[in-house]
């Protein structure tokens, strides 16, 4: 047993761990079963022997029966770790049918969420929370109509990530999109705000048109 809750230690942050422990319980199950069969078999003899010694089984069957239900507890508690660190993180949000106006550094708030796996975006302020560190993929488009302009940029914490937008004079619908690779720490926010390019970005995202939207996603998680 103290081999295996060695063999635990060593590779308690994996999938081994949790083989290696489920063996632990089962050759814990294999004994106690062994000695049941040997203590029903001789039960004649044992009844015959000294009165210690049949304490003495009683009290090693008692351990077994111990150390089993330790390493079920610590085969939950490691699947439970397990199960959190490996959920996937990752949503996306558009602006479904407004045009509006946004002056420089103003957050754009995507309040149409079409998926939100981990609960980390909020539609309400427009802001990614990362749930834990590692590295996050972030893609986003804007839309504007005529001679109108919207130049945005991803933001992490008060770091600049990327920029897009359109400066195009000529009419019609226009979009331009982007996308970017950066690390995040846990806890820390993401958002995409109008950049310091000009004192109106004017926004159009309608249902027959590109849509003003945002999405992100955690590419690989640092443990």
């Amino acid at each position: 047993m103290k081999c295996c809750e060695k063999y635990y230690i060593q590779y308690t942050n994996g999938m081994v761990a949790s083989i290696a422990i489920n063996t632990c319980i089962q050759i814990s199950l294999f004994l106690v079963c062994c000695i049941l069969q040997v203590s029903d078999c001789h039960s004649k003899s044992i009844q015959q022997q000294n009165v210690s010694v049949d304490e003495t089984q009683d009290e090693r069957i008692f351990a077994l029966e111990s150390t089993i239900k330790k390493l079920e507890t610590i085969v939950q508690n490691v699947t439970k770790s397990k199960d959190k660190s490996e959920q996937p993180v990752m949503f996306y949000a558009k602006i479904a049918n407004r045009d509006f106006t946004l002056h420089i550094l103003s957050t754009v708030v995507f309040e149409t969420v079409i998926l939100n796996i981990g609960g980390c975006y909020d539609k309400y302020d427009g802001i990614f929370v990362a749930p834990r560190k590692g590295v996050y993929m972030f893609s986003w488009t804007v839309s504007t109509q005529s001679s109108k302009h919207a130049v945005t940029e991803l933001v992490v914490e008060d770091k600049i990530i990327s920029t897009t937008g359109n400066t195009d004079n000529a009419g019609g619908i226009h979009s331009a999109s982007m996308t970017a690779l950066c690390n995040m720490d846990k806890n820390e926010h993401a958002f995409i705000r109008t950049a310091n390019h000009a004192s109106a970005n004017d926004f159009y995202s309608k249902p027959a048109y590109p849509q003003t939207s945002f999405l992100g996603m955690l590419v690989y998680n640092e443990k």
